[in-house]
């Protein structure tokens, strides 16, 4: 059986693993110096609810965790037009492959029908189904040049993301070819402490590995820079 520990250790997440010859390769070409070596990427990590101030260091609802999301500036609502969802089932397909077409099509219904997270009222029963431009606590993206961007009276990180108005990426033939900072893992969390303090975040259950699409009405996007530390390698997406 393909486990979701297994998917980790496929991407790399453990090991650091850059992605550069991910799914999406033109949106950020990485490029040598005279040296011969390839520049690192400038990664961040998407925190999750229980180690932001806003809810107090605990889960966002205690008493009933809510899915790890987290908007984007942009706020979009991307259509999910026929190619952007054979993508999505796509790369569903290639990281849970051990599930059978009934199970694969009730698990994909549940996830994007109306009252989830990630489609918010705009499921495919509706004549404008679309993907909203968010995250999840856990995720690991790239950013521009990790220079904040002052916008109002907030600060901003501008990260690269998968262009909604464009045709999506190709599905990758294995999934270590999924570029992980312009996807996520969709993560929810739980009202379980651990013993350092720290609360549980789990995956969604719809699928094992359950991985959403980073869109945005262009390449890139802006995030909180609240919500957000400097890591130098892909991050694993669960607590613990």
């Amino acid at each position: 059986m393909f486990t979701r520990r297994d998917f980790l250790k496929l991407a790399g997440v453990g090991a650091g693993a850059m992605f550069l010859n991910g799914c999406t390769p033109k949106l950020n070409p990485p490029t040598q110096d005279p040296s011969g070596t390839i520049p690192p990427r400038k990664l961040c990590f998407v925190l999750w609810d229980h180690q932001l101030a806003q809810y107090k260091y605990m889960p966002r609802n205690i008493k009933n965790p809510v899915p790890e999301t987290c908007p984007l500036y942009s706020g979009a609502k991307i259509p999910v037009t026929p190619a952007w969802e054979t993508y999505w089932r796509g790369i569903l397909r290639l990281c849970n492959p051990q599930m059978n077409n009934d199970d694969f099509e009730h698990s994909w219904s549940s996830l994007v029908v109306s009252d989830r997270a990630f489609t918010n009222s705009s499921g495919p029963e509706t004549d404008n189904f679309a993907l909203h431009s968010i995250t999840c606590g856990g995720a690991t993206h790239e950013m521009v040049t990790g220079v904040p961007e002052r916008i109002g009276g907030g600060a901003y990180l501008r990260i690269y993301t998968l262009n909604g108005k464009k045709n999506p990426p190709r599905i990758p033939a294995k999934p270590d070819d999924i570029d992980m900072t312009r996807h996520f893992f969709a993560t929810t969390g739980s009202n379980v402490k651990l013993p350092d303090g720290s609360y549980a975040v789990n995956g969604f259950p719809q699928f094992e590995n359950c991985i959403v699409p980073l869109v945005s009405p262009t390449d890139t996007d802006l995030i909180d820079i609240s919500r957000v530390k400097m890591v130098s390698s892909i991050q694993r997406p669960f607590n613990p």
